[in-house]
């Protein structure tokens, strides 16, 4: 089975997100319902580990943060996101999770974190361009939210 553990959107941030959609030939929008941040990718994870990282997930602890979503990038795959700021507490969250995977001795994708919600994908000679659109779209300063569980 292949899981991640990420950070939920919000309903009403989820919606507020999908109004930036619209048509356009080449793009696959996320749908909104599945907006997440990730926080650690762990890829086929067995399933006689679900109930280690069910524990684990359970065992992390923090306070409840505010996060703010407050420009739009890509990586030179064709993936369109969102950029969420790189709050201390995220920052420590993420580092605090990776800890405990270590020790569990559970794997994960060891990219650089890069805070984000991925919001399209589309080829990637097309990316200024729906980055462009996305900026004529905008209608929000920021879009802030609170965060005070793990999925």
């Amino acid at each position: 089975m292949r899981l991640f553990v990420a950070i939920d959107i919000p309903d009403n941030i989820q919606q507020e997100i999908s109004r930036l959609y619209c048509k356009f030939h080449g793009v696959t929008w996320s749908p909104p319902e599945r907006l997440h941040i990730t926080l650690a990718f762990l890829g086929e994870v067995k399933t006689s580990q679900l109930s280690a990282v069910d524990n684990l997930l359970r065992s992390i602890t923090f306070q409840p943060f505010q996060l703010s979503c407050d420009h739009f990038g890509s990586f030179n795959s064709g993936d369109i996101w969102l950029g969420v700021t790189p709050e201390e507490q995220l920052v420590a969250l993420h580092q605090q999770l990776r800890k405990q995977l270590d020790k569990l001795g559970l794997g994960y994708e060891g990219r650089p974190f890069k805070p984000h919600i991925t919001l399209a994908y589309t080829a990637k000679n097309e990316e200024s361009l729906v980055l462009r659109l996305l900026e004529s779209r905008r209608h929000f300063d920021n879009l802030n939210f609170e965060v005070d569980t793990l999925i």
